[in-house]
């Protein structure tokens, strides 16, 4: 027979409760949250050094600034080695206007703007020039660059 022991009850409510949890999740989402910094940190950091892919146009300068581009216009560059890029894709002029009508028809109060490098020859301009005007454009622009002022000493 099993002698009899006050304390088994005792014993058995009795647990060890430690006062300090362990930090388990927490650690896990401060390494999270550090190595997410640090990668915003590093785009941050070099994101201007990267170079946007583009077509190179050295626009022609002047003094007196007209206005200024609005934020739905369509963009014709011509760049000095030849060649045509409507919306930063390379065409051809044949190829120029049907896509200058169907944006026409898409957006028609949408102007066009020529973007021309200082060394192109005007006629290149000006048959790119008619065929907007053939394809419907209602309002065509040519970009140049504001000149930068020279200071005047007082």
């Amino acid at each position: 027979m099993d002698t009899f022991d006050p304390h088994t009850k005792s014993k058995a409510l009795r647990r060890f409760k430690p006062t300090r949890r362990r930090a388990g999740m927490f650690c896990v989402v401060t390494s999270f949250f550090d190595a997410a910094l640090l990668l915003i940190a590093f785009n941050l950091v070099l994101s201007p050094l990267v170079l946007q892919p583009g077509i190179n146009i050295r626009l022609p300068q002047t003094t007196s600034f007209s206005g200024g581009a609005r934020f739905d216009s369509m963009i014709l560059s011509i760049p000095r080695g030849g060649g045509y890029y409507f919306n930063d894709k390379r065409i051809d002029l044949n190829r120029l206007a049907s896509e200058l009508k169907k944006t026409v028809q898409e957006r028609p109060d949408a102007p066009l703007i020529i973007e021309a490098d200082e060394s192109v020859p005007w006629g290149q301009i000006v048959a790119a020039w008619d065929v907007a005007v053939e394809a419907g454009v209602g309002e065509i622009s040519h970009a140049t660059e504001i000149a930068a002022l020279e200071e005047v000493e007082p």
